[in-house]
């Protein structure tokens, strides 16, 4: 009997955080499971899902220019359908679809598991539709379907949801909801299932990776997590993302510094060093309190690569406040850095706080800080040179390419290899040249 043919052929563009791209992950699989078909190219496609960001301002224009620009296409009659889907529509909702009448469907993050019921519906022209459920975001498990977008050897995987911190400028527990983790159990049955479909690397995603387990025992403990982690079988590197660094126990430190495949890699979203923006912040934490955090790491964990972000132009921040700042950056001397510029969002407590920093400002502050953090990466990485590393290979042939244990995926550079190399292997590689935030190097024998 011949084929049966796909319901239509769909198209992903996933925006934002990995945490975005997992979604769209299941949602393919999902799809894949009802019979319909991925296109990789827009141009193959029959719809377009946009799963989208609106973290913050600049996220949000993001998600409209590639809205707006599949809407384009639709106008010139390539595509049957377009659907948004994510935190736009979660955030925004109704308002959303008045303002973007060329979208057939909007999909929140707590409708997810009904993406392939939706899209039969809107292709059997059943009507605009709004699918959105106030305060409540899907929490996959081992027993969806995913279809990895991407390396199949490097794999992100959710362990929560959520967050319950009241941090005066993150819109994020307003959009995903209150936070949700996964049982132990789960997570570490679909890091063997990845592992056996030959995932070498997992990264763990949440928004506050540091609470695990706290809404089913009543006490956090990633720590537990990766230590059953670090026993799974054919994965050679575990890397945790967002640790909230007052929730930085002694017992996970010990698991950082002691993991065979968990990696002493930590990135904690430190947001600011001034004590008087951090209160205003509502992070409850002070500058000491973030010096002590910071030497503790960098004494006990062996090989440590410790990855930040901070936040400029919040409101009040004065000359002084950023002074202290880039006087802590400059002392700490961090591996990596992500540099925020403040922006208002609805439903934040920042949002009603006097003494707006002028864009201006807060724009030369944020060039500032990045220029500076930028000299103390080149200096990190041209001290690197010569040395003899362990690179996981992500790309072959013409374009070789990979990354050290120190650098996570999409942000935080790569190594351009010389040499022949197969993707998803671990090779010993000599490094001889720094590039910009990259890194040259020139594999050796096997």
């Amino acid at each position: 009997m011949p084929p049966t043919a796909p319901r239509a052929r769909v198209h992903f563009r996933s925006l934002g955080c990995p945490k975005n791209r997992l979604d769209s992950e299941v949602m393919i699989g999902t799809l894949a499971l009802a019979g319909y078909a991925i296109a990789e190219r827009i141009d193959d496609a029959d719809v377009v899902v946009v799963n989208t960001c609106s973290f913050i301002e600049s996220a949000r224009e993001e998600s409209i220019d590639a809205i707006l620009e599949v809407a384009d296409l639709r106008e010139s009659g390539g595509l049957r359908g377009l659907v948004v889907a994510g935190c736009l529509p979660q955030r925004y909702g109704a308002d959303l679809a008045k303002e973007l009448p060329e979208v057939d469907v909007f999909v929140g993050t707590g409708r997810f598991p009904e993406i392939a019921t939706i899209l039969d519906d809107a292709l059997a022209g059943k009507g605009r539709g709004v699918y959105v459920d106030a305060g409540r975001t899907h929490l996959y498990d081992e027993t969806e379907p995913r279809v990895l977008i991407g390396p199949t050897h490097s794999a992100y995987l959710k362990i929560s949801e959520g967050c319950d911190r009241v941090c005066a400028f993150c819109a994020i527990p307003g959009i995903r909801g209150k936070f949700q983790s996964r049982s132990v159990e789960s997570v570490v049955a679909e890091a063997r299932q990845l592992a056996e479909a030959g995932v070498r690397e997992l990264n763990l995603v949440a928004q506050d990776a540091t609470a695990f387990g706290k809404d089913r025992t009543g006490r956090p403990d990633l720590a537990g997590l990766l230590r059953a982690l670090d026993e799974v079988e054919g994965l050679d590197w575990i890397r945790p993302l967002y640790l909230y660094p007052t929730a930085v126990t002694d017992e996970l430190v010990r698991v950082l510094a002691s993991g065979r495949r968990v990696l002493p890699y930590v990135d904690v979203p430190l947001q600011h060093a001034s004590d008087a923006v951090l209160r205003a912040m509502k992070r409850g934490a002070t500058e000491s309190k973030q010096r002590a955090l910071v030497e503790k790491l960098r004494s006990e964990v062996p090989g440590l690569t410790l990855r930040t972000t901070f936040i400029v132009g919040f409101p009040g921040e004065t000359d002084a406040d950023f002074e202290r700042l880039l006087g802590f950056v400059r002392e700490a001397r961090f591996d990596r850095v992500g540099v925020f510029r403040y922006s208002d969002e609805e439903g934040t407590t920042a949002l009603g706080l006097a003494n707006k920093v002028p864009r201006k400002v807060a724009r030369d502050r944020h060039r500032e800080l990045v220029r500076v953090q930028h000299e103390i990466m080149r200096e990190k990485l041209e001290g690197l040179v010569g040395s003899r590393v362990t690179v996981l290979v992500d790309e072959d042939g013409r374009r070789a390419r990979g990354r050290m244990a120190s650098q996570a995926p999409e942000i935080d550079g790569v190594v351009f290899l010389k040499g022949p190399v197969r993707a998803g292997e671990l090779r010993e590689v000599r490094l001889s040249r720094a590039r910009d935030v990259d890194l040259e190097g020139v594999v050796e024998a096997s």
